[in-house]
């Protein structure tokens, strides 16, 4: 059995101000140092896998020119990870505010558009669903933006590794959803998935990546970036377990909500998210593999 951590979204900002209608907090601030700590210290984690957004620049939301990260943004965001103490033992890959990809790329070794690691009978995937992050795209229509989208050689690459896992449980993470299906498995059709009144994007070739997934036994996939998310849970569709939870920084609000872990081994997972105000736990799945 091996426990892993499950958090996204911190949407750091180290220029933030309530002007641009943020709270004083820039993101999740010194609570991303914390509930690292706590994952590592208190829940015992072995590494963290931190599927995108780590920053924001907030004033730029909707600037047509749509540069939404710096160098700048990235020192922060490893800068408040290495502060846990535990920064050798997180790996990231980009969301859809991580663009352009290159700042994310460039900010460190731990940054990757796709990732795997094996433990002694589970295999872990990241994904990239930023596309070519907003080189050639569109700020309206993704390839990195709302919508998001994996790239074909990723999903052959991703076709490929689930196949070497074998037997071994499969924790595949994405960013955008690859699916969103919260008591409605027909909800990433393609009239809900392009939803922007409920900001509701997920990957835009979520039936391709579910044509994949589906085709294998095991495999669990922790989300991020819905901010509307104020329910936790998991999906089954045709096998696969899609989790989602609540957005981790509180867009709305300030502040921060839950952080999660994965229990896993070949016979099954347990996965728990954990409130940073209350410390509450939730388990949202528990599932015994066949």
């Amino acid at each position: 059995m091996v426990r892993i951590g499950w958090l996204s979204d911190s949407h750091v900002d180290p220029f933030s101000s309530s002007n641009v209608g943020r709270t004083d907090l820039p993101g999740a601030g010194e609570c991303l140092t914390e509930d690292i700590v706590s994952l590592f210290e208190t829940y015992g984690i072995e590494d963290l896998f931190f599927n995108g957004d780590a920053v924001f620049q907030s004033d730029a939301f909707w600037d047509s020119e749509y540069e939404h990260s710096w160098p700048a943004f990235y020192d922060r965001f490893w800068e408040l990870v290495d502060n846990s103490g535990y920064g050798d033992n997180v790996v990231c890959t980009p969301g859809n505010h991580d663009v352009p990809l290159q700042y994310f790329l460039e900010s460190d070794e731990r940054a990757h558009l796709k990732y795997k690691k094996e433990y002694d009978d589970v295999t872990v995937l990241m994904v990239n669903t930023a596309g070519n992050g907003w080189v050639s795209g569109s700020p309206e229509m993704g390839y990195g933006w709302t919508s998001g989208y994996v790239p074909y050689k990723d999903l052959q690459w991703l076709d490929r590794e689930l196949s070497r896992a074998g037997d071994n449980a499969k924790i595949v993470y994405f960013h955008h959803h690859a699916w969103f299906t919260p008591g409605d498995p027909n909800a990433s059709s393609e009239t809900d998935s392009q939803s922007a009144s409920e900001l509701y994007w997920v990957c835009r070739n979520h039936r391709a990546i579910h044509d994949i997934l589906s085709s294998y036994d095991k495999v669990i996939c922790p989300q991020g970036h819905t901010s509307q998310t104020q329910t936790e849970g998991s999906s089954n569709v045709d096998g696969v377990e899609y989790l989602y939870k609540k957005h981790y920084h509180h867009v709305y609000d300030g502040g921060v909500t839950t952080y999660a872990y994965l229990d896993v081994d070949s016979t099954g997972a347990i996965v728990t998210t954990v409130d940073h105000d209350t410390g509450k736990e939730n388990t949202i799945l528990n599932k015994t593999f066949d």
